[in-house]
Formats: structure tokens, sequence, C-alpha cells
């Protein structure tokens, strides 16, 4: 259609009327509304009802208003809209707004006032469905915080890390001196077992380091044996005797008197003891009390492993298990460091088709970590295959 304009640059308005009947009639990508000076719609394209679904009958003298999402309607959205036109000419817009079987569409258009003689006549509305823009926007918006979150996680697991490999040195390079310097046999032990200690701590947190890049390429998996299940843990609480002696916390273990035959992996489920046990040492104060129990029944059996000390607060205790997991060191330290011993814990645990959860009755109030898992090996060749974080 060719344009033809006055002198003053006004429409012909048979030009007008031919354009309007046009848009009106056979534009569906678009859609134009004519409204009252009330806002009730007085006018409705076929454009408006392809995108909306509501035909020129649903809507004739109703609020342009049935378009608004309840929260802008809660806002008062709607009046704004026409009160910026009416005030400001035309105004564009963008918002959510609501089709006639209750979805939604993002819309995309503008609002113009009708003036006869600078006196008010109604509003007219130009819009179109932009939803796959605004998806596309959104999409992209998540892609920007996933990539934020990422960098930011590899900040943090690159600087504790390395804080986590240093806590070890200063220790380490204390013995080393002692044996350069030392005179007695006694002197010379001490070292040693200081340079052992830490180094078995370096060793730990390397081993659940690779077991945890195994979990994420779904790689970790378990060898079922039939073990016994209260060697096991006497194992365990060995190994953390030492480390409960110098935090000068009292370790004990609770066991039935009568042998309970398990079928797991011994290997992890020896991670996961210790794990739990030196998790709540670091955390119970001087003077404090551990204590690893275990009971079974017919299917599955139990362990618990309480403490006396700090407690997990109400906002940690859903976040505990994942990595990354910190806390507010003013307050806590529970959660501190990359938080890597429970989250392997977590997936051991679920490699073996059992469950783990904390307890906590608040900060400074103890804390108590629940193990249930089958007492044998699930049937079915499914079991025990490698599983990637995905599937937990």
């Amino acid at each position: 259609m060719t344009h033809r304009r006055t002198a003053h640059g006004e429409w012909r308005q048979d030009d007008a009327s031919t354009f309007i009947e046009l848009f009106t009639g056979q534009v569906s990508k678009y859609g134009l509304a004519f409204m009252d000076e009330g806002g009730r719609i007085t006018g409705w394209s076929e454009g408006s009802y392809c995108i909306t679904g509501y035909a020129a009958d649903d809507v004739m003298g109703q609020a342009f208003s049935l378009l608004f999402t309840p929260e802008d309607l809660a806002n008062g959205m709607d009046v704004h809209e026409l009160n910026a036109a009416r005030t400001l000419g035309a105004v564009e817009d963008e918002r959510w707004h609501m089709r006639k079987d209750g979805s939604r569409f993002w819309a995309s258009g503008m609002t113009l006032p009708m003036l006869k003689d600078d006196v008010l006549q109604g509003y007219a509305k130009v819009f179109r469905d932009a939803t796959h823009l605004r998806l596309r926007m959104m999409t992209s918006e998540n892609e920007v915080r996933v990539l934020s979150k990422d960098k930011h996680d590899r900040g943090v697991f690159l600087a504790t890390i390395a804080h986590e490999l240093r806590n070890p040195l200063q220790p380490m390079t204390l013995a080393t001196r002692l044996l350069a310097q030392a005179s007695d046999p006694e002197r010379h032990e001490q070292a040693v077992k200081i340079l052992n200690r830490q180094l078995g701590f370096m060793e730990r947190l390397i081993e659940d380091l690779i077991d945890m890049t195994r979990v994420g390429e779904g790689k970790l998996k378990i060898d079922y044996e039939r073990v016994e299940l209260q060697r096991l843990l006497r194992e365990a609480v060995d190994a953390c005797h030492e480390f409960a002696a110098t935090s000068r916390v009292t370790l004990v273990s609770v066991l039935p008197p009568v042998p309970i035959t398990i079928e797991v992996d011994p290997g992890r489920m020896h991670q996961v003891v210790i794990n739990l046990l030196n998790n709540a040492i670091k955390f119970t104060p001087n003077g404090g009390h551990v204590s690893v129990q275990a009971s079974a029944d017919q299917t599955h059996f139990l362990l618990k492993v309480q403490d006396t000390g700090e407690g997990i607060g109400a906002e940690l205790q859903p976040r505990l298990f994942e990595m990354f997991t910190q806390a507010d060191a003013a307050s806590t330290k529970r959660g501190d460091g990359l938080g890597i011993g429970l989250a392997l814990v977590k997936q051991i645990v679920a490699l073996h088709h059992g469950t783990v959860e904390a307890k906590s009755e608040g900060r400074n109030k103890g804390s108590e970590f629940i193990v249930r898992i089958p007492l044998l090996r699930p049937a079915g060749p499914e079991y025990g295959a490698p599983i990637g974080l995905d599937r937990l």
C-alpha cells in the first residue's frame, strides 16, 4: 500500500481507514485493541484473537485489565499503563499477559491515547507475542548465572584447597626442625608422629578430591564384600583416636555384642565412618565427647555418630552434604572448607542404596548423623554400578 500524506504530514482519511481495516482483519501476528477512556474494550482485531485466544464476543465491553496477571493487577499496572499513555503519549511496554486458557505470554507493544480536539476519546494498544524472545533472554540470563556460579565455585575451590593444603605445612615444618635438632629418641619420635599425622591428613584430602572427581564423571563404584560390622567400625575408630586425643575429645564406640555380617564395600564404608568421626571431632570443643553407635534390624544396619560440639544452624542443614557449603565464620566453623568429606559420605551411602541425614537442635547443641544401609547387597546386576552426581 502506498502511504500518502498531506503537506502537513497527516494521514489522508481513506488511507488511515484502509490501514486499520487491513491491520484488524488480516494481520495475525500483531494484536490491535481499542478502548474507551475507562479502559473498556471497544475494538478487537483478528491478531488479538490469535494471540490471546479471546474472541471479540468474549471481550467487548470488558476491562482490558483481564489480560493482566494477578501480580500486575495487585500492583495497579493496568491503571498505570493507561495513565502513562494519557500523560506521555505513546508509551512502549513489555510484560506478561494472560491468555484465555490461563497460560501466559510475553507481550511487547505500545499504548496510545486517541484524542480529538485535545479531548481523550479512548486508547489503542498494539501488541505482539514475544514469548520466544523473552525465553531466549531468560535462557541467556540463566547461562550467565551458571557461568558466574561456576567461576565463583572454582575460585572458592582453589582458595579453599590452598588453605586446606597449607594447614599441615606449619606442623610439618616444625617437625622437620625437631628432627634436625633432635638429640634424644623421644623428641625424634614426636616429630615423626607429627609428620605421619599431617601426611595422613593430606593423603585423605587428596583421596577424597579424587573420589569426588570420579563421582562427577560417573566412575565411582563399589565392590561388595561380606564383612563384620563391628570389626569395620573398630578399625575406623582406631584410625581416629589420635586426632581425638590431640583435640582432647573423648571418642567412644557402642557396638552390639553379637557379630553382625553385612555386604558392603569395606573401603568405602571405612571412608564414610572416618569422615563422619573426623567431622564430629573437628567441631567438638576440648573436653567434649564423640560417639559412634551401631544397630541392625532384619533388613538394614544403622550407624549413629553423635557429638557434643557446635551443632548445626537451621540455615545450614539443607546444604550440609553439598560441596562448597559455607557458613558464617563469625558464628560457627561448621561448613568451613570444601565440604568434601560430607559430600563424599552422601555419594558413597547412596551407592549402597542407603540414606544419611543430619540432626541438630541448633548451634552449640551438638549434632547427630544417621546412616541407614541394607544389610545385604540388593539383588540385580545394576546395583553396585558406577553412579554420577546427576543420578543422586
